[in-house]
């Protein structure tokens, strides 16, 4: 895997000012969340305040994500298979959690998806959740 071009954390100040630009008037607080395994992609935006509906997740917040998770990569663990992270609108702190071991919630993730996640990022076999299955090459 070639080194990502930027690092995470110029990654993430794009990626929170990608989501303030996708804010609605009256918000305080975006979050959004995130599954990307190999093909499989789960985005997920709302407001708070807000209705509960979800909001569109703009290209831009779909791309830097994407570019995100090539950035935190590392042989010796991967890197992570899904993201939550709240935006505060008033001091344009973005406060992220990544997940990297456990399986992301949902449907099951199809085992394809996995391989490809592995193929793409590859992990040492002690880094690889069992619920991943074994590596495959």
């Amino acid at each position: 895997m070639t080194p990502p071009a930027r690092d995470s954390t110029a990654v993430l100040r794009d990626l929170g000012a990608a989501l303030r630009a996708a804010a609605p008037a009256g918000a305080a607080r975006l979050r959004y969340r995130a599954v990307v395994v190999g093909d499989v992609r789960r985005d997920q935006l709302t407001a708070e305040p807000g209705t509960g509906e979800e909001l569109p997740v703009p290209a831009a917040v779909r791309r830097v994500v994407e570019e995100l998770k090539r950035a935190m990569w590392t042989p010796e663990r991967g890197t992570w298979l899904q993201t939550e992270m709240v935006l505060d609108l008033a001091s344009g702190r973005l406060l992220p959690v990544f997940n990297a071991e456990a399986a992301p919630p949902g449907p099951p993730l199809p085992p394809v998806a996995v391989a490809a996640e592995l193929r793409a990022y590859p992990r040492p076999p002690g880094a690889v959740p069992g619920w991943m299955g074994e590596p495959t090459g």
